[in-house]
């Protein structure tokens, strides 16, 4: 029976996909005698697994992108992030990583849809993610995106 708190998991070595819970424990031998337990897969015992819960990225005005369970609500002022994609947890940073710019000086360690921030309004703004959003999606579907897909935005 699962667990309230439990989470979809494929493991690394043989990509068995199950819930946590399917996952069974071994005991951990420490100078002879057992002082631990650890998860292991099912199938062939690795003991590492990647994270499948289903997270979402969107943006904000400024092109910093952001990853998480679901975008924050819009402000009351109509302001707020665009959803662009979504996938498992484990792979969706991995691809954003490699689509999307990496920051500089103060945004340092931050992903940036490309041409966002240097566009000199909104409009430009938003042209700018749209054509990067519409070529990031020729990927969608493909081996190499290991479940994560980027949305039609526009028209």
């Amino acid at each position: 029976m699962a667990k309230k708190t439990d989470i979809l998991v494929k493991c690394t070595r043989c990509r068995h996909q199950c819930m946590e819970s399917r996952w069974r424990f071994k005991a951990i031998k420490s100078g002879g005698e057992i002082s631990a337990s650890q998860l292991v897969c099912p199938k062939c015992g690795c003991k590492t697994y990647y994270d499948m819960r289903l997270q979402v990225a969107w943006c904000w005005a400024s092109g910093l992108i952001e990853t998480g369970d679901k975008a924050p609500a819009n402000d009351p002022d109509g302001t707020g992030p665009i959803v662009f994609a979504q996938g498992p947890k484990s792979e969706l940073q991995v691809v954003l990583g490699a689509l999307s710019r990496h920051g500089q000086g103060a945004s340092a360690g931050k992903l940036l849809v490309p041409g966002v921030p240097e566009a000199s309004n909104q409009h430009k703004a938003a042209d700018a993610l749209i054509a990067w959003t519409k070529w990031c999606m020729k990927g969608n579907g493909r081996k190499g995106r290991y479940g994560v897909e980027f949305f039609r935005l526009g028209v």
